[in-house]
């Protein structure tokens, strides 16, 4: 079975072959690699379309891969799709004529892959893979957050958007590459997701489409560590990807100032890159300092895998406050070391989490119920362990590598099976 890959951004390969540097998201894609490719009758390709590179084809440990080239993204204020131009279109359509792949695997809709099957380029068994989902994470009161409109216009450099950048002009990226989404849900028959949030949203636009349930693979260092609440930092908090005003931290910011009322010792770790030189980085920055906590708030910065589970494991609580998610990373992998895990209830994290059982959950952008959230777990030790090792025995079912390759497989089988019934 000849299975070709489209994926949103470079595998490790690519980089390794460039001696580009492996940076950002999409963790999961190259540890589903990993242990798919040694499965016996299954060859794999790899195809991507990446800005800044050149066309390229070469082998990498038994993996075939691809790349596109693109020339360097234009300004986000472009009327035009660049991303889904005829060039891009022909290259990929190119790269699947000559390899004659068995079924495409298209990871995510942000980019412009599945357009191949919707738009009737491709007639191969085409299964397209729900990461985000860029629809509703366009809704402004999603996207922006607890931001007024004010904050969104302080959380701007003229510089940058005379360069093309800012929240606001991102905003009209999403939405422009929400309406090619709509496009790629509604023009395609299969897709594969983790959530009832995504399965409920790609029913609402494709009530016809199968759905099939394939979980993550997840980095291997976090199958290893295991948190102890005897290891770890009291009163420590910890915060993943707060780059983003979807993703609360001005919640979270305002929960650990509640909280210090009471327990002054409170420190927040991010983790993830928070600009300096950015608008809303520096805003992020500016509004840690006027709330006074310049003191017990450590940016992290971008850290590995490893160094990643180490400072789960030495937090006392995971905290995520996302406005928008579907299965968050971050949480699955804080899920997984065993953190006891306080969670907004949005998107598809429900289906992560039970309420008492494997974490708490608390409504986006309520900072006082999250303070009240995380204030249970500081002061119940026993509350504490049992949230985590009960998180811990679930992310393990729900990542367990086995599973999921055998989701997938299974998946692979029964669309191949299904597009060949229908031609013939």
């Amino acid at each position: 079975m000849k299975i070709l890959w489209f994926t949103h951004i470079p595998m490790p390969a690519v980089n390794r072959h460039t001696r580009y540097p492996v940076i950002g998201t999409g963790h999961w894609m190259p540890s589903l690699l990993t242990k798919l490719s040694g499965q016996n009758g299954i060859e794999l390709g790899v195809a991507t379309a990446s800005p800044g590179f050149a066309d390229m084809n070469f082998r990498d440990e038994g993996v075939e891969y691809f790349v596109a080239g693109q020339g360097k993204r234009k300004p986000v204020f472009c009327f035009t799709d660049l991303d889904a131009r005829k060039s891009n279109i022909s290259k990929c359509v190119h790269i699947i004529e000559k390899w004659k792949p068995d079924l495409v695997h298209i990871h995510g809709t942000e980019r412009f892959y599945g357009l191949l099957s919707a738009k009737g380029y491709i007639n191969v068994p085409t299964i397209i893979s729900i990461q985000g989902l860029l629809g509703p994470c366009s809704q402004w009161s999603n996207f922006f957050g607890a931001l007024s409109h004010w904050e969104i216009i302080k959380s701007h450099r003229f510089i940058a958007l005379l360069a093309g950048r800012g929240l606001i002009l991102n905003y009209q990226k999403f939405k422009k590459d929400a309406k090619r989404e709509l496009d790629i849900i509604s023009g395609n028959d299969t897709f594969a997701g983790r959530t009832l949030w995504d399965q409920a949203h790609i029913r609402s636009i494709n009530p016809d489409a199968s759905y099939f349930h394939v979980g993550e693979i997840l980095r291997e260092s976090f199958y290893k560590a295991n948190w102890s609440l005897s290891k770890c930092d009291r009163h420590s908090i910890i915060f993943t990807n707060a780059g983003h005003p979807m993703r609360g931290v001005e919640t979270l910011l305002e929960a650990i100032r509640i909280l210090r009322n009471e327990f002054p010792d409170t420190t927040l770790r991010i983790a993830g890159n928070i600009s300096q030189r950015g608008g809303y980085g520096r805003f992020v920055r500016r509004r840690i300092e006027q709330i006074g906590l310049g003191n017990c708030v450590n940016l992290l910065g971008y850290i590995d895998a490893e160094t990643m589970a180490g400072k789960l494991c030495k937090s006392h609580v995971f905290a995520i406050s996302s406005y928008i998610e579907n299965s968050p990373n971050s949480l699955c992998e804080a899920m997984l070391v065993g953190m006891p895990c306080a969670a907004s209830y949005a998107g598809g994290i429900p289906s992560l989490v039970e309420e008492g059982k494997t974490g708490l959950f608390f409504p986006p952008g309520d900072a006082a119920v999250l303070a009240g959230k995380i204030r249970q777990i500081f002061l119940d030790d026993d509350l504490a362990v049992r949230l985590g090792s009960q998180a811990r025995l679930e992310a393990m079912k729900r990542h367990s590598p086995e599973q999921v390759v055998n989701q997938l497989l299974t998946a692979y089988r029964k669309v191949i099976a299904n597009h060949s019934m229908q031609g013939s």
